[in-house]
Order: C-alpha cells, then structure tokens, then sequence
C-alpha cells in the first residue's frame, strides 16, 4: 500500500520535472498573463524607469531561475530548463507586444475619462448645476475607475478638451476616478 503511494507521488513528480507538451502550453498559458501584468504594473509609476524596473524585478528572476534550472537539469537528469527557455522566450514576446497593450489600456482610461467629463456637462445643463460628487445616480452608468492612473499630462489634455468645463468641476472628476 505504501509502496502503489510513493509510485504515484514519482509519476506526478516526473510529469511535472519532465514536461510534455501540454504542461508546456499551460505554463505558457499562465506565464504570458503574468509577464504582462508585471510590466503593466512597472510602467504606470515608473514611466521613465520601466526599462530598469523590468531588468531589475522580471528580467533578473528570470536570468536566475534560467540558471537554476540548467544546473538542475544537469545534475538530477530532469528537464526544467524546458521552462525556462520556454519563459525566456515569453518574455522577449511580452517585450514585443506591451507597447500595444499599454497604449490600448491608456487610450481606453482616456475614452472613459471623456465619457465621464461629457456626462458631466449633460448634467450640469440638464440641471443647471455642477454636480456635488460622482456618486450620484445620475453616473451609475459610467465607469469611474480608470485601468490607468491618471497623469497631470492627461489631466492637462482632458481639460482642453473638456471646453466649458471649470477647474473645480474636472479636479471632482480626476479625485473621483484616481
């Protein structure tokens, strides 16, 4: 009985230190989410260090963990640096592609924030007054949590948009929504 358990917990260790293909592609499948995640997270509050915050906190792991995985290989005959170098190459594709999903994630915080300031117009002419928060049902139906923090940049650029609109008035919108 002991013996058919201990077999067991060897099949599933070998499956694991010994990788197919389709453990391979479910790494893959949760590794590239993650990458991206990171790099999205490094970027917003380190615009100007996010090739630094990257090396330093994604890139130096992943060096580390390559290295780890080719000294396990060769000395315990497993075949875990079939993840790294799969990791390795997620990562390079994750460099290539981030710049898209960033400036999607960025443009549509900028479409949101429009949205929003224009329902704020609506209901200031439909009211006659500047609404006293962004709690009001009237804004039930806009989204008011940005996927991207809002930068002075962007508050500068939403407020020459935004004609009519008083700086009080967009200051309630940009508090509400960071």
């Amino acid at each position: 009985m002991h013996y058919q358990k201990s077999g067991r917990v060897k099949c599933q260790m070998n499956t694991l230190t010994k990788p197919g293909s389709f453990l391979l592609v479910l790494f893959a499948l949760l590794t590239v989410p993650t990458i991206l995640y990171a790099f999205y997270r490094f970027s917003l509050p380190f615009i100007n260090f996010f090739s630094l915050s990257v090396f330093m906190y994604v890139a130096t792991p992943l060096i580390v963990f390559l290295i780890v995985t080719f000294y396990l290989d060769i000395n315990f005959k497993t075949k875990l640096k079939r993840y790294s170098i799969l990791a390795a190459i997620l990562f390079i594709c994750c460099l290539l592609i981030f710049p898209r999903v960033r400036a999607f994630i960025v443009k549509d915080t900028e479409i949101k924030g429009q949205k929003l300031v224009e329902a704020i117009q609506s209901y200031k002419e439909k009211n006659g007054f500047w609404p006293q928060s962004l709690d009001d049902p009237y804004f039930n139906h806009y989204s008011k949590t940005p996927l991207a923090p809002v930068f002075p940049s962007q508050i500068i650029k939403l407020k020459r948009k935004a004609i009519g609109i008083t700086g009080a008035v967009l200051n309630l919108t940009v508090c509400n929504r960071i």
